[in-house]
C-alpha cells in the first residue's frame, strides 16, 4: 500500500491514515532518522563524552537523548559523528538497556542525509535486526524520486 499524506495536515487525511498508518509511522521515524526526530523533539540532549561501547569493542562519544517518563537512548558517535551504535534504556526498567543495544551500519545517502539501513543488536535478549530497503528520496519542488546509493 502507498500512502501520501503531510503530517501537519493529518486532521483532512482519511480515518484509516489517522488510525492505524500514521500511529504505525511514528515509530518506524524513529528508527529512520532518530537523531533528526530526538532534535526536532526537544529532547534534552547531554554529550557524555568518550565511552566505551555498548556492543562490539572499543569507544565512541556517547551523546544521551532523554526523554519522559525517562526513557534514554545512548547514541555512540564515530569519528565522522555517525551513529555507530545505540543502546536504549526504558524508563521504568530501572535504566537497565531493556529494550535494544545495536549497532548502526551500511549508510546510504538519501538526498542531504546519510542513513543507516541495517541495525544488528539484541532487543531483551533476542537478536535484533532492523533494516531499511528501497530507500529513495524526492526533493521539495521535484517530482522525481532518487533511490539512494
Amino acid at each position: 500500500m502507498k500512502v501520501t499524506y503531510v503530517e501537519s495536515q493529518l486532521d483532512a487525511a482519511p480515518a484509516n491514515v489517522r488510525d492505524q498508518i500514521e500511529p504505525a509511522f511514528g515509530n518506524d521515524k524513529y528508527n529512520l532518522i532518530f537523531p533528526l526526530q530526538a532534535y526536532w523533539d526537544g529532547a534534552a540532549i547531554t554529550d557524555k563524552g568518550t565511552q566505551k561501547l555498548p556492543v562490539g569493542t572499543g569507544s565512541a562519544r556517547e551523546v544521551e537523548v532523554s526523554y519522559a517518563p525517562g526513557d534514554i537512548w545512548n547514541l555512540f558517535l564515530g569519528p565522522d559523528d555517525r551513529v555507530v551504535a545505540f543502546d536504549f534504556h526504558r524508563g521504568e526498567s530501572g535504566l537497565k538497556p531493556s529494550l535494544a543495544v545495536a549497532t548502526w551500519g551500511a549508510y546510504k545517502k538519501a538526498g542531504p542525509l546519510l542513513i543507516s539501513t541495517d541495525r544488528r543488536g539484541t532487543a531483551d535478549g533476542k537478536p535484533l535486526r532492523v533494516w531499511i530497503t528501497d530507500l529513495a528520496d524526492k526533493l521539495s519542488g521535484s517530482d522525481k524520486w532518487v533511490n539512494a546509493q
